[in-house]
């Protein structure tokens, strides 16, 4: 084993005793408390089923929305979403879905990406939706020659 990393994971120094913890964390707090569950609880958070797939709190939608992951119950679009443990582990033991997670969330980052470097995100009005034409710094809307 690796006793530096090992050193900075559980705060004891190489004899055993207690050491002034330094500003390196390789896991969050939350992370290591999910982690270290000797049972995990019926239904898992956003939070804590990132945690188990070590994966982002934001790459969850993507992965339900690509059906990957299914949420307990039927929870409309704005509700909290919960998550089966043993469906979250199974995943997690796979190595052939764990792939098409990573598959998953890197087309989604791409495509949103390639979107914004396009110019294809455009402003949109906060009232209504609607597209807003780009305007200069002048406040001139901008005329494109086609």
């Amino acid at each position: 084993m690796n006793a530096p990393i090992n050193e900075r994971v559980t705060g004891l120094s190489a004899i055993g005793t207690p050491r002034v913890p330094t500003r390196i964390e390789l896991v969050s707090n939350h992370v290591r408390d999910v982690l270290n569950l000797r049972r995990l609880p019926a239904r898992l958070t956003v939070q804590q089923t990132a945690a188990l797939l070590n994966c982002g709190e934001h790459d969850i939608p993507v992965l339900v929305s690509n059906g990957l992951l299914k949420p307990l119950g039927h929870p409309p679009a704005n509700a909290v979403k919960y998550f089966a443990p043993t469906d979250v582990l199974e995943m997690a033991g796979d190595s052939t879905r764990m792939g098409q997670i990573c598959d998953a969330i890197y087309e989604h980052w791409r495509g949103k990406n390639a979107a914004k470097s396009n110019g294809a995100h455009q402003r949109r009005s906060p009232t209504n939706g609607v597209a807003v034409p780009k305007r200069e710094g002048n406040g001139v809307v901008a005329r494109h020659s086609a």
